[in-house]
């Protein structure tokens, strides 16, 4: 096997550590975004569903029962 073909994937790992985090880092704008956006919409939309069918929310809306 040819010395040119066996060195391929020399230092593969190691310049995936720094390439790959420069990659990522440079979306993460992309994607860190609309995912907390996301997660902040689905916490609080599970918040208020959890109020909602609380006691409180049903004395809260509707009075003494």
């Amino acid at each position: 096997m040819s010395p040119f073909k066996q060195r391929a994937a020399h230092n593969l790992f190691r310049n995936y550590i720094f390439n790959g985090y420069r990659r990522l880092s440079s979306q993460a704008v992309y994607w860190v975004i609309p995912f907390a956006i996301g997660y902040g919409t689905y916490t609080w939309a599970k918040r208020y569903d959890t109020w909602q069918n609380s006691k409180a929310a049903h004395v809260a809306g509707h009075g003494a029962h």
